[in-house]
Formats: C-alpha cells, sequence, structure tokens
C-alpha cells in the first residue's frame, strides 16, 4: 500500500510534444521545475483513446477496442492518453532572484497560453510631472508600450499601463492616470506583462510544455501541454490561479516512481487583494479606431470587494499522422476574457454603460509592490456583459453591484508591438 502524497513538476518543450528525433515518440525532459501548488488538483490525468469494434459475432460479446496509437521498435503498442492537467497555485512573484520569469514555473506556466513582454528597465525615477498621466522618466524604450507599470503612493500600490514612450516632448504618457498622490519624484517599477497574441499575432504564444507528476509508486508523464484556461480568484484576500492546460499525450511510467519532489518556491510575495485598487477610466479608450496619440485616460477609484477572472484559449490541434500525438501543435482559434467585480458601494458613474455601450479602461490592483513583487489585470477596453444597475439586494446586509466585463478592441497605444494595443494584460513584479 502506498500514500497519495505527490507533486508536479513542468519543463519546456523545445519540440512539441518532447517528440525523440530518432524513435519520434515522446521523452521525458533532461530536468523539470517542481511546482508549488495545491495537492488535491494533481491526478494522474487522461482518457484512453480508441477505436470500437462493432464485428459481426456469433452471440452476445464484445470484442476489444483498437486503441489509436503507434508501435514503438519491438512492435508493441505505446501507451496513450489525452486530456487535462490542473493546477491550482498563488503568484508568488520572485523578489530580486531574477530580472524576469523566463526560467521561472511560472513564466513557463503562463508562455503556453500568451506572449510576454520584459521591459527594457527594472526601475525608473520619475524627474519630472506634467500631470497624473504624463511624466519624463529614462529606460522606456518603444516595445514597453503597452506594458503595466507600478508605483507606491501614500502606501497603496497603484497600477497603470504605458500608451505611449515619447509623446514629442520627451514624456511618457499612460493610462488610466495615476492618483492625485502622483506628485515629486515617485519610483516607477516595471513589470513583465502577459497579452494574448491580436491583430496580425492572433493565435500565437510562447513554448508548450511537458509535466511530470511524481508520487509514492506512481510517476506519470503529460506531454503536448498548452494553457487552456486560468481563473483567478481570491482565498481570503490571497490571489489564486486555477490553470487548465490541454495535453496531447499522457503516459505512465509507474516502475521508475521515486516519490514526490519537494517544490521550488519563489522569494517575492504573495499577491494580496490589498492595499490597492480596482479602477476604470473615463469614457471611452480608443477602440473601434486606432489611436495617433496614446490615451490618457481619468480614473475612478471602484469599492470593490471580491473580483473573479478568467481567461480561456480555444485550443484547436493541427492536425498530422506524422507521430502518436495525432497533431503538430495547438493553434489558438479564439480567445475571452471575463471579469466579474462585486461592488460593495454602487457606482453610479457605470451604471448607464451597458445601454450606452460605454467602454472604459479596467485595472485590478493587488499588493505589495517593491523589487520583484506586484500583480495586476487590465482590460483596456472593457465592455459590460449585464446591467450593472440591477443592484444585487438578495442578502440581508448591504446593496451590492455586479459588473461583468468582456473584452472590446482597443487602439489608444501608439505602437503596435508586444503588449501595444493588446485586448488584456496581466503582470508580475521584476
Amino acid at each position: 500500500m502506498s500514500v497519495t502524497h505527490r507533486s508536479i513538476s513542468v519543463a519546456k518543450e523545445t519540440v512539441f510534444g518532447s517528440l525523440d528525433a530518432a524513435t519520434n515518440l515522446p521523452t521525458p525532459a533532461a530536468s523539470y521545475i517542481s511546482i508549488p501548488c495545491e495537492m488535491d488538483p494533481i491526478l494522474i490525468y487522461g482518457d484512453v483513446i480508441a477505436s470500437e469494434r462493432n464485428d459481426a459475432r456469433d452471440g452476445s460479446y464484445y470484442i476489444p477496442p483498437e486503441p489509436d496509437t503507434v508501435y514503438n521498435s519491438n512492435g508493441d503498442r505505446v501507451r496513450r492518453r489525452t486530456g487535462q492537467v490542473s493546477i491550482r497555485l498563488d503568484l508568488t512573484t520572485i523578489g530580486t532572484a531574477a530580472n524576469n520569469y523566463t526560467s521561472n514555473y511560472l513564466g513557463l506556466l503562463f508562455n503556453s497560453g500568451f506572449l510576454t513582454r520584459i521591459s527594457t528597465f527594472n526601475t525608473a525615477n520619475v524627474s519630472g510631472i506634467t500631470d497624473t498621466n504624463t511624466f519624463v522618466a529614462a529606460g522606456f524604450g518603444g516595445d514597453d508600450v503597452g506594458s503595466l507599470i507600478s508605483t507606491s503612493l501614500a502606501g497603496k500600490v497603484e497600477y497603470s499601463a504605458v500608451t505611449d514612450n515619447d509623446d514629442g516632448a520627451g514624456n511618457i504618457t499612460v493610462s488610466p492616470a495615476f492618483s492625485a498622490n502622483f506628485t515629486g519624484t515617485p519610483t516607477i517599477k516595471a513589470m513583465q506583462t502577459w497579452f494574448p497574441g491580436s491583430r496580425t499575432a492572433t493565435g500565437t504564444k510562447g513554448d508548450s510544455l511537458t509535466f511530470r507528476i511524481d508520487g509514492v509508486n506512481f510517476k506519470s508523464y503529460a506531454y503536448g501541454c498548452n494553457l487552456e484556461s486560468v481563473t483567478f480568484s481570491l482565498d481570503n484576500g490571497r490571489v489564486m490561479a486555477d490553470m487548465n492546460f490541454q495535453s496531447a499525450c499522457i503516459q505512465d511510467d509507474h516502475a521508475t516512481a521515486s516519490g514526490p519532489v519537494e517544490p521550488l518556491y519563489n522569494i517575492g510575495a504573495p499577491p494580496f487583494f490589498r492595499n490597492s485598487y480596482v479602477v476604470v477610466s473615463s469614457t471611452s479608450p480608443t477602440s473601434l479606431t486606432d489611436a495617433t496619440t496614446g490615451d490618457t485616460l481619468a480614473r475612478t477609484e471602484l469599492d470593490c470587494e471580491d473580483f473573479s477572472l478568467t481567461v480561456t484559449n480555444t485550443l484547436t490541434p493541427i492536425g498530422t499522422s506524422e507521430s502518436i500525438l495525432t497533431m503538430s501543435g495547438y493553434e489558438i482559434s479564439n480567445f475571452d476574457v471575463e471579469l466579474t467585480l462585486t461592488l460593495s458601494n454602487a457606482s453610479t458613474l457605470v451604471n448607464n454603460d451597458y445601454f450606452n455601450r460605454t467602454v472604459r479602461q479596467v485595472i485590478v490592483g493587488t499588493g505589495p509592490n517593491g523589487d520583484g513583487k506586484g500583480c495586476a489585470f487590465m482590460i483596456p477596453a472593457a465592455q459590460l456583459a449585464n446591467d450593472p444597475s440591477a443592484y444585487d439586494v438578495s442578502g440581508n446586509d448591504i446593496v451590492r453591484q455586479t459588473l461583468t466585463y468582456k473584452q472590446s478592441r482597443f487602439g489608444g497605444d501608439v505602437i503596435e508591438s508586444q503588449a501595444g494595443n493588446s485586448p488584456f494584460r496581466f503582470s508580475l513584479g521584476v
């Protein structure tokens, strides 16, 4: 008998499905990173794919199905299952250990479903402020347009997105605005930003993954994995990510099992929905047209007590008969974002937004701030999917307002590359 203590580890694939050049079969990576995630969603995943045999017969019995697989060099069928790999973890950041998430488990996980932008700077000192949207700071490049940045003002963390790295007068412009506390010489912190491929980059993403599930007397591998969906929600204020990955091939190797692997923890801080804001911009960000100058919209802070954000990639297999995988990879054929905010103090500002077809920028921020810390989510052109004037009075305490936002087209950045003009972004501190 063995216990069910288990761990899951990840590695980036250099070839989709980790196909060995000599055998054309999936092969484990040379090394894996054990992920500090919750144990319950870690399972031995997958379902066998088979062709049922409904042959003519002389009685009431069944004929074994034909597994959909290939044969190895010994003439034996190769085991194969397909299915989803599920992980639940928080977003504890890297701290001062590195300047990006390229080799970090968070970077590997998110890169399999998004594109990413690593900033050209880590920290910038503001030398001149025109207003809460416009300032001077060194280190910003054109590819930083669209990326999120953070600063700490009056003990709270604030976030915004770069819309222009040079407005013609040497200024950086951001939207939505920082608060009125953006005065003097504040420090700006860079963030690594993830975003979906859009416009001419539609459907693109980073590298696929392979997972290894380790336990007492059991071991399984999942190959050809890409992020299908992620839901960000709160656990007593801590931001959690429930991630689902689609796998092209799942195999077991119980004979070589050596037990769970202790996770590798980041040294930053888990993001908490504290000491920060949920912000909506003034109406309406540049949406169906493209900006010639970067958006510089005003801000309104919402009294938000809870949020949930779900991102869904529609993964379409690129079919081929050339390997056991039955595909050469996954294409992201559609992308969807849904952000739900629960307000404890209804905002009359947005009451008519659904019927007026108003589009606003929305940013959900978290604390703390610092080197390699911080996390924020942004829909740069958010449209309401519900009527916000229908208040929630179902409880026996206070009136609440629910806002459900979906992504619309955004064109308020002056540069359409990297994260510029992407319809959704989320960032982690570096």
